[in-house]
């Protein structure tokens, strides 16, 4: 039932409501005085920090955090519902980032929407690719390699008969492939970007 449409849609529907709450949530708080706007700005002092920053230094300190949010994420597949999991995580990401795009909005303005990719790319879209990998190879039931097997000409025979893309060595290289494009992004491309966005 995980990989069913229901389950997919139930994953969106989650994200979607966490972005509302996340966004209400803070509008709410300012609007009653029980936050400030510049009590959210911590990204300004992450950015001005960008400037000469020693990236090598950088690369270690994200794979580091990387790893050890992945390690704790691999802890709780096997304690809990792997489906569980998978939906407190969209969640949670979700509220995270309504509370920051409506920073960035009460802040910047609607260009503030804009500026937040910023942050986002490139190293969330390999981050993202790997969570749907894994997500995939947990409850597809269906097997992995007829997902890249748009054709029946020969030149795919062998993978047919291998089932490469079923294999658990192959799909570990994979996300491990997209931790380190993820982690080699965060660490020398996006700061680059955000020097784009934020002059």
């Amino acid at each position: 039932m995980y990989y069913t449409i229901e389950g997919k849609r139930f994953l969106c529907i989650l994200y979607v409501a966490g972005l509302l709450l996340g966004s209400v949530f803070i509008n709410l708080s300012i609007q009653m005085n029980l936050f400030r706007t510049t009590d959210f700005l911590g990204f300004v002092e992450y950015i001005q920090s960008l400037k000469g920053l020693d990236t090598s230094a950088f690369f270690s300190y994200v794979c580091l955090v990387r790893f050890r949010q992945l390690l704790i994420f691999f802890v709780c597949l096997f304690i809990f519902s792997p489906y569980v999991v998978f939906c407190v995580l969209d969640f949670l990401v979700s509220v995270l980032m309504g509370f920051f795009i409506s920073t960035l909005v009460l802040y910047y303005g609607w260009p503030g929407m804009i500026k937040g990719i910023g942050f986002l790319i490139p190293h969330y879209i390999f981050y993202g690719i790997l969570l749907c990998a894994i997500y995939i190879y947990l409850f597809q039931k269906t097997p992995l390699s007829k997902m890249y097997m748009f054709s029946t000409e020969k030149r795919f025979s062998f993978m047919k008969k291998g089932k490469i893309f079923e294999n658990k060595i192959v799909v570990a290289g994979f996300c491990i492939l997209m931790f380190v494009l993820g982690c080699y992004g965060e660490a020398y491309l996006n700061p680059a970007i955000l020097k784009i966005f934020f002059h």
